[in-house]
């Protein structure tokens, strides 16, 4: 089946441009040089783009590098020229058959945005961190962001601005070096595929922490010492309800298609069940469902998966497997009304005063 693409130009077999290009190359050409110098002003402090990391913020950024090259230029997947975008992107860096990259919905694109944005102020954008820490955690949001891939094209070039503007609030410069820039595409991949499970983030994010603290270089002045000083960090004891909730959907929507396809192994070719699956699964992650209305059939597809006796002996199936049931089972628990301590009731014991 076609990938629905709102941003190609069919006739001219290229993605809408304000310049009238009409071949690929050239196109790729003519962004970096309308984009590069933009990013060399963001990276040395001389052009400011001030915002909450958020969705309006992204958008802004993007705005300001392509608006040149794109009439689209800081929209959404969701607002291509001729309808959305969601795509897929196959990554060759571990499987030379290809591993898929499956991106958020586009229709969700603005609110993960804002949930990225708003832990980002809980952490005080990052202030009072160490190189070491400030790489670990712009490793982490650098992938959140990935994951969004919030636009059709330059999406990039969009994070690395979005990581300058992050670095100068925190006190550092973010710029990677041309040869650790050649590596970029390798990491942000090995980060989005998870090559030891989602249940081990640190090991998955390694390669693109260790780039980035390759790239990031403390300010002089006392203004930027003032910004990375210990007193200014604010570390999250974990990540907001919404960001958990974007972690469940999005291990959900890779596990579902990696069991939807053993399910059509254990079928002899047979999709039928397959794709009941990721029906279930896009029901889910799209709102048209809840978890626990899909749960149970969901987590079925999961344990028949990791029991049948020829499967079971592939380890990276039964790692999709758990993570499948277990994605659920959070999404159900997010699902439930937070109850607070004095809706709970519990009953107060009276403490008597000893007798003397």
């Amino acid at each position: 089946m076609a990938i629905q693409d709102g941003f190609f130009n069919a006739r001219d077999q290229i993605i809408y441009n304000r310049l009238g290009i009409t071949n690929a190359e050239q196109l790729r050409q003519v962004e970096a040089d309308y984009s590069i110098p933009i990013m060399a002003q963001l990276l040395a402090g001389t052009l400011e783009i001030p915002g909450q990391f958020n969705a309006a913020h992204l958008k802004q950024i993007h705005h300001t590098l392509f608006q040149d090259v794109y009439d689209w230029a800081g929209q959404t997947r969701a607002h291509g020229p001729e309808g959305p975008f969601q795509g897929q992107k196959p990554a060759f860096v571990l499987n030379p058959q290809g591993d898929m990259m499956r991106y958020a919905p586009y229709a969700q694109l603005d609110q993960r945005l804002d949930a990225i944005g708003a832990q980002l102020q809980q952490e005080n954008t990052l202030r009072g961190l160490s190189p070491a820490q400030f790489a670990e955690r712009t490793a982490y949001y650098f992938d959140q962001y990935n994951h969004a891939h919030t636009f059709r094209e330059g999406n990039g070039r969009t994070i690395q601005g979005v990581l300058a503007v992050l670095g100068r609030q925190a006190g550092y410069q973010v710029e990677l070096r041309p040869a650790a820039a050649a590596q970029l595409n390798n990491a942000r991949d090995l980060a989005i595929i998870r090559p030891h499970g989602p249940g081990q983030p640190a090991k998955n994010l390694e390669p693109l922490t260790l780039l980035l603290r390759s790239g990031i270089t403390p300010l002089p002045g006392p203004e930027a010492a003032h910004w990375r000083d210990p007193s200014q960090a604010r570390p999250l004891a974990g990540p907001t309800p919404d960001m958990q909730r974007m972690e469940a959907q999005r291990v959900l929507q890779a596990s579902a298609y990696i069991i939807g396809g053993a399910l059509r192994d254990i079928d002899r070719g047979d999709t039928t069940r397959g794709n009941q699956l990721l029906q279930q699964m896009s029901q889910v992650l799209n709102g048209q469902a809840t978890a626990a209305e899909q749960g149970n059939s969901i987590q079925q597809a999961a344990l028949e998966v990791s029991k049948h006796p020829v499967l079971k002996q592939e380890t990276a199936l039964m790692v999709h497997a758990v993570a499948l049931a277990q994605s659920v089972q959070q999404l159900v628990k997010l699902e439930q009304p937070q109850r607070t301590f004095k809706e709970q009731k519990v009953p107060l014991v009276k403490r008597r005063s000893p007798k003397l």
